[in-house]
């Protein structure tokens, strides 16, 4: 079977994008003046920053639960995530 590298490259690129803030997420958005304001675009509770989407959005829970084991998450345990995989 043979791995496609570019979609690899790709998708490696969109997670370091999302974890270091160089995204299209609301509050970089805001943060680059190019919002008004950074609520979350799925539940409007908070600002949408990774750490949300990742581990708070509660509209998000169950997708998060399926991926992840976990409905929410605290911040260690997603380093220790993504410290797996690498």
């Amino acid at each position: 079977m043979m791995i496609n590298s570019n979609n690899k490259d790709s998708q490696s690129r969109v997670f370091t994008d999302f974890l270091t803030g160089h995204n299209t997420l609301r509050r970089n958005l805001h943060l680059l003046r190019l919002l008004e304001s950074p609520p979350c675009r799925r539940c409007a509770a908070e600002e949408e920053t990774a750490a949300h989407i990742i581990c708070e959005c509660e509209a998000l829970a169950s997708p998060r639960h399926a991926y992840l084991g976990s409905s929410f998450l605290e911040t260690e345990h997603v380093k220790s995530i993504c410290h797996m995989e690498l």
